[in-house]
């Protein structure tokens, strides 16, 4: 049987999949920006410094020489870099990381920039408690087992296949002792994709007999909780489920015999509160909780955070907590059946849960004829176990919409639909597989659909050498007949580094932010936020109407097969850098006014460093394999092969880019586009260079 890891992998897989061969990460590489393979330990104590180590591929030439900054996703963590020696291999990097002892639990971004450029992301994972190493010689047996005391965090590897590490631990008579993995949930923001650790956990006795075991509780990260009812000596042992193994298989495990939450209930709260909340899991001396004093800030602003509550007593873990601005509504069953709909309205965010198995919720809607309104699960995007499906059903139609999956990148499910006549219609959620329990808790939003975006970056990271350009694509996602301009814009960026403004029309939904590194520019980093703001004209005697909203950065991933995805992340980073390989990327002209039907030629001069002899290629997007990730052509406006020259080889400099306005395109007033030089570092990958702005208008017919 297929696990639910292997099962993950392989749907992300057939996304991108392609049976070409592939050269291994560095075999074409020039100069790649640090990449993170995997770091030891992969956990750090809160209150204390810890020793880390961040390991990139072996063969690659540069590597993480000349860190100059470390830095990481909130507040309360810090990094002091030890310094390369001489015979110190470059493909690691030596960090004293200290975590103030009220920074937040949990999983945490951080990222490095080094003389070639800004990393790719990094994870650690923040505990309460002790954390120790893996001992480096093998202890596949119970006579060889690590020695283990219930309260530390142990950071393992499984480097090579049909590994199996043993630790030993002495229980005491009716000790609960709950042991939690953390590992799988570090591989989708991890840059490599090729294979990752699916872990399983089996808790035995003194003897080998099996006591309890998991495979997958947290997605594919094994938990188990297990009551010693003799005092004595017992053994956990780690695994990967198909006995795999390689450097970068590391492993968070997590041992406790204080309380361990599981699922928190509601999953939304207001930024009032109150935040008091059914928990389960297990050492638990009160089935209900409150948010530990100073955890989060107060009130609260909407978003999504990590937050640590108290059953009574000290809580070992943190947990998935959203802040929402609609009116909250509690699940209140029996709802299974459409004549047991929970009567709901418009706007309002339910609370609800799938338990016990095979539950189904049905929700009440009184809607007019032509009223249009959108239904979204949060469930997996929060930690539940959730795999929602929606589905809406009219008493004499039927089902009239369904929806199971928003994106390939999350379980949770989105619809919209209109009423065709007025009348109550019936809301359903329930888990894909009819799974159930504390766990399987959900947020399901009813709003109206108005005019509304989201919007995402693609890419999370920019290492520019003084004097050079950086792009990075923007795309929006547009609802409810939004048709306003979006202003897009880069705040936090460091000294000597600027972007140029970028205004997406209200026709099109891609556009471009040029990063642009000053000629004196000093290595230097920072963790930016891009936004995006657009206003929307009030009725007649109404107010406009203003959003502003984070873009969410995107992390480029590497996959099996040589194809390229996109993931959300948290950080965003950009650094200048003194190793890279194109000084400038310069192009005639860099005004263009056109006409519909009119086509325009754009010469560019490429001007290597003296490091870089190689050929590169010529694009105005961002695409792989012929799927385009980025673009900042507007409707209507398309490159052209005839008359261009998009390739050159190493003893080129001089290219050319035809770009063709289309009789129908739509005008637009200034809109930068650049010409990126990509210089191969992988068969997915390719570091771009792009020119100084080109500002396109097209003018009226």
């Amino acid at each position: 049987m297929m696990t639910l890891a292997r099962a993950a992998l392989v749907g992300r897989i057939a996304i991108t999949v392609m049976t070409a061969m592939i050269a291994s990460p560095a075999a074409l590489a020039q100069t790649p920006n640090p990449e993170f393979t995997h770091a030891l330990p992969m956990a750090i104590q809160r209150g204390a410094t810890t020793d880390i180590t961040v390991f990139t591929y072996p063969n690659q030439k540069k590597g993480f020489a000349g860190t100059f900054a470390v830095l990481f996703q909130g507040e309360g963590i810090r990094a002091e870099i030890i310094p390369h020696g001489e015979k110190d291999p470059v493909d690691q990097l030596k960090l004293k990381v200290t975590a103030d002892a009220t920074t937040a639990l949990g999983s945490r971004e951080f990222r490095v920039a080094a003389a070639n450029g800004a990393s790719t992301c990094g994870q650690l994972l923040v505990v309460d408690g002790p954390v120790v190493v893996e001992q480096a010689e093998p202890h596949a047996d119970r006579e060889k087992a690590q020695q283990l005391v219930i309260g530390q965090t142990i950071s393992g590897q499984l480097t090579a296949r049909e590994q199996v590490d043993v630790y030993k631990l002495t229980a005491v008579a009716g000790q609960s002792v709950t042991f939690a993995m953390h590992c799988f949930r570090f591989f989708y923001k991890r840059h490599n994709q090729f294979d990752q650790l699916d872990p399983i956990l089996v808790v035995s006795d003194a003897t080998g007999r099996e006591l309890s075991s998991n495979d997958d509780f947290h997605f594919a990260d094994s938990l188990v909780n297990y009551k010693f009812e003799q005092a004595g000596d017992y053994f956990v042992t780690v695994r990967d489920v198909d006995f795999n193994g390689t450097a970068s298989f590391t492993y968070v495990l997590q041992t406790t015999d204080r309380p361990f939450v599981t699922a928190a209930f509601p999953l939304a709260v207001s930024p009032s509160g109150p935040m008091s909340f059914q928990v389960a899991g297990f050492n638990l001396t009160t089935p209900t909780a409150e948010l530990v004093p100073n955890s989060l800030p107060n009130p609260l602003p909407v978003g999504r955070y990590s937050a640590q509550l108290s059953p009574g007593s000290p809580a070992f873990n943190p947990v998935l907590l959203e802040v929402t601005d609609l009116p909250l509504v509690a699940d209140a069953e029996p709802n299974d059946k459409p004549e047991q709909a929970q009567a709901v309205s418009v706007p309002q965010a339910i609370n609800g849960r799938m338990d016990p198995p095979n539950d189904i919720d049905s929700y009440a809607l009184t809607m007019k004829a032509g009223q249009t309104v959108r239904c979204e699960v949060r469930a997996r995007r929060n930690g539940s176990s959730l795999d929602s499906t929606l589905r809406v059903l009219h008493p004499t139609a039927g089902v009239i919409a369904t929806n199971d999956d928003i994106h390939p990148s999350t379980k949770d499910s989105m619809l919209v639909f209109s009423a065709s006549v007025d009348g109550v219609y019936t809301i359903q959620i329930r888990d894909l597989l009819n799974r159930g329990g504390p766990t399987f808790g959900y947020i399901l939003s009813v709003k109206p659909e108005v005019a509304d975006f989201t919007a995402q970056c693609d890419e999370d990271r920019a290492g520019l050498g003084p004097g050079t350009n950086f792009p990075w694509y923007v795309k929006l996602t547009k609802t409810g007949g939004f048709n306003v301009p979006v202003e897009v814009r880069v705040e936090g960026l460091p000294a000597g580094v600027t972007c140029s403004p970028l205004t997406i029309p209200a026709h099109a939904t891609d556009g471009v932010l040029i990063l642009q590194a000053a000629a004196d520019a000093k290595p230097v980093a920072s963790l930016v936020k891009v936004i995006a703001k657009a206003t929307i004209p009030g009725a007649e005697g109404q107010p406009p109407r203003v959003i502003e909203k984070l873009v969410e950065p995107l992390t480029e991933m590497e996959m099996p097969g040589g194809g390229r995805m996109a993931s959300p992340v948290e950080t965003q980073m950009v650094s200048v850098c003194s190793i890279f390989d194109i000084a400038a990327v310069r192009v005639t002209p860099t005004e263009l006014t056109l006409k519909p039907g009119e086509k325009a030629t754009i010469e560019v001069e490429i001007q290597r460093r003296e490091n870089y002899k190689d050929r590169l290629t010529l694009d105005v997007m961002l695409q792989h394999l012929g799927q385009v990730f980025g673009t900042p052509l507007p409707p209507g406006v398309k490159m052209v092969d005839a008359g261009a020259k998009m390739s050159l080889d190493a003893n080129e400099s001089k290219g050319r880019v035809v770009i063709e306005i289309a009789p129908d395109a739509k005008p637009v007033e200034r809109l930068p586009l650049s010409i990126n030089a990509n210089v191969s570092i992988s068969f997915t990958q390719k570091r771009p260079y792009a020119s100084p702005p080109i500002w396109l208008t097209i003018k009226a017919p």
